[in-house]
């Protein structure tokens, strides 16, 4: 515990630190202020326990700074020192809290024992005010601390598996017992469109609430719903064994799964497991995930992970050598109806696992990249970007999912590919791109990765479209900017030569003077030179 002192007189100060042995005190430091101002940066920063105060201060008195310490919440105990005997002053003590109030001239002997009696009440207001925070901490945080095991249970399976379990359980106001069962189910969402109207936290809010309230039933309540990321939730059930099973699981998600259809437009895929101890509970979070990467064709059903089998069908992707003659011929909407084909073909047929849409998004993004390639486009620059990362991420959870990954990169690639086939749209591009960079290091290969091309195929365009090539023509603009600041402006030849990426002035002047046939500040001197419509200057 603390003590704070507070008095405007440094000499009272220095009496009270020399005329009290504090050494014997139980006090961890002794804090000096001479001012409120000072006072209030002290108990901002550094727990006080007790408050010695005067009252008669310049500025702020010390009865602003007990109403100032409430005010904040701030827990003390509080004593008043004052050279007067003013009913007011004591009435308003009383009302403000204060512990004692004390008449100077100061008998040291007497305030150490008041500071003393203080202390004691400080310390057991602490502990009660310590005990009720942790009750209330525990009764407002107790789903929050048990959904943190059950997902640190599930994010470190090999950690916590078997009985080491036990000693991961926080401490609360209940056990599990080792003859309790767990059923652990693993969620997965799929919002489609409507994803963009929900934020995370309201989609995660959503599925938490109603999820509990729906398997808390026949004795069996929710222990952990667990947020794994991209809309997938793991949820804990603790289940009487007699009442309830992976069967009764089941009604009840198929339930869930028709209700969220309705009031969020959502699929799920819902996965049960059996009923596990909970030294069992790591490998059963485990299995679930596995099974998942086999089970995508169950989309909007309740399973039995112990009734999928592994699918035996061989991967067979979608005609290859169509759909890229369509992509030759700009057909989206060709490409769109194949693809759609045969991801609903694949769905009828169980045969939509992670390994297969692994395998799919591999041959069509060798199709998409080998097309872009025929075009001087680099692929890999124009998917560069936070959205096709997000769906390239997400398209392993869905058959719709990878549908829109697919979608989104044959639409990509085909207005790309459109874009660049006109020379001037892209010559035009690269003009704004050097006008807002003069001043920068410009290099080919800087402009074919704005406009994702191959910097030889670039410098071709650039030069059949403007007539010059990417140097002179930057070269141009950097000299007709500055002698545009040179006519207008007062800016120093050398602030202009670095404004426009020269380092060495010397060599911007003498590259002005090639162009021009006068040094910069030569021409400062002369008329300011004009253009005629032609293009070429004159003086």
């Amino acid at each position: 515990m603390n003590i704070l002192i507070v008095d405007d007189d440094r000499f009272v100060l220095e009496g009270i630190r020399q005329g009290i042995d504090w050494s014997s005190m139980p006090f961890e430091q002794v804090y000096m202020a001479q001012s409120v101002r000072k006072a209030k940066e002290i108990l901002q920063t550094v727990p006080i326990g007790i408050l010695v105060s005067d009252i008669e201060m310049p500025h702020e008195s010390g009865l602003d700074l007990l109403r100032w310490v409430n005010e904040q919440g701030i827990l003390l105990q509080n004593i008043f020192l004052t050279s007067y005997a003013e009913f007011s002053y004591a009435q308003q003590a009383v009302v403000l809290g204060s512990f004692h109030y004390f008449l100077k001239p100061i008998e040291y002997s007497e305030l150490r024992e008041i500071i003393l009696k203080a202390a004691e009440k400080a310390a057991e207001s602490l502990e009660n005010q310590q005990y009720q925070q942790y009750g209330q901490y525990w009764l407002d945080n107790q789903k929050n601390l048990w959904n943190h095991f059950w997902k640190e249970l599930a994010l470190h399976r090999e950690e916590w598996s078997g009985e080491k379990v036990w000693k991961y359980l926080p401490e609360s106001g209940y056990r599990y017992r080792p003859d309790d069962r767990f059923l652990l189910m693993l969620f997965s969402l799929s919002y489609g469109e409507s994803a963009e109207t929900w934020r995370d936290s309201m989609r995660e809010y959503a599925f938490k609430n109603v999820a509990e309230e729906l398997f808390q039933c026949d004795g069996a309540r929710a222990e952990g719903i667990v947020s794994l990321g991209q809309d997938q939730y793991l949820l804990a059930l603790l289940a009487p064994a007699q009442a309830w099973g992976p069967k009764d699981a089941k009604l009840r998600a198929e339930e869930f799964i028709c209700e969220y259809k309705r009031y969020f437009y959502c699929d799920t895929l819902c996965l049960i497991d059996r009923m596990v101890p909970l030294t069992q509970a790591g490998e059963s979070a485990e299995r679930l995930l596995e099974a998942r990467k086999e089970a995508l064709s169950f989309w909007n059903e309740a399973v039995l992970i112990d009734e999928i089998f592994p699918s035996q069908l061989p991967y067979t992707g979608p005609d290859l050598e169509r759909i890229a003659i369509l992509f030759e011929a700009g057909n989206r909407e060709g490409i769109h109806r194949s693809l759609s084909g045969y991801l609903d073909a694949m769905e009828k047929r169980r045969g939509v696992t992670e390994e297969a849409l692994k395998s799919l998004r591999y041959d069509m993004i060798q199709l998409v990249f080998s097309q872009l390639r025929e075009k001087e486009i680099e692929a890999h620059r124009l998917f560069d970007n936070p959205t096709a990362a997000r769906l390239e991420r997400e398209s392993l959870g869905s058959v719709r999912a990878m549908e829109k990954y697919l979608f989104y990169l044959i639409d990509a690639a085909l207005d790309y590919g459109n874009f660049v086939e006109d020379n001037r749209s892209v010559a035009e591009r690269l003009k704004q791109y050097i006008e807002k960079h003069l001043g920068e290091n410009i290099s080919r290969t800087t402009l074919a990765e704005e406009v994702y091309l191959n910097p030889d195929y670039l410098a071709r365009l650039f030069k059949q479209e403007m007539g010059v090539s990417i140097a002179v023509y930057l070269l141009k603009r950097r000299m007709e900017r500055a002698r545009y600041l040179l006519q207008e402006t007062q800016k120093p030849v050398n602030a202009i030569a670095e404004e426009l990426g020269y380092e060495n002035s010397s060599y911007f002047s003498k590259l002005f003077r090639r162009t021009y046939g006068v040094a910069p500040h030569e021409l400062r001197q002369e008329p300011k030179m004009r253009e005629d419509e032609s293009g070429d200057t004159w003086r």
